[in-house]
């Protein structure tokens, strides 16, 4: 018995296509945000963020042990 088949039996094979719809949608929407939504500029800002040492806390130079 193949699982098409007890979908079908159960009633179940509307849901599978529910279940398609939606991730497809999902998909869509995330590409649109990807590509339409973000600005450039938003883009060139995160790129350069590993790049960013304004805010960087350096270890102690002692190891971090105060006496």
């Amino acid at each position: 018995m193949k699982l098409s088949d007890i979908m079908a039996a159960a009633g179940l094979t509307s849901w599978a296509e529910v279940g398609l719809i939606i991730s497809f949608l999902t998909f869509a929407a995330i590409v649109a945000y990807v590509f339409i939504a973000r600005s450039r500029a938003s883009y060139e800002e995160d790129r350069n963020l590993p790049f960013n040492d304004d805010d960087v806390t350096l270890p102690a130079a002692d190891g971090g042990k105060t006496s």
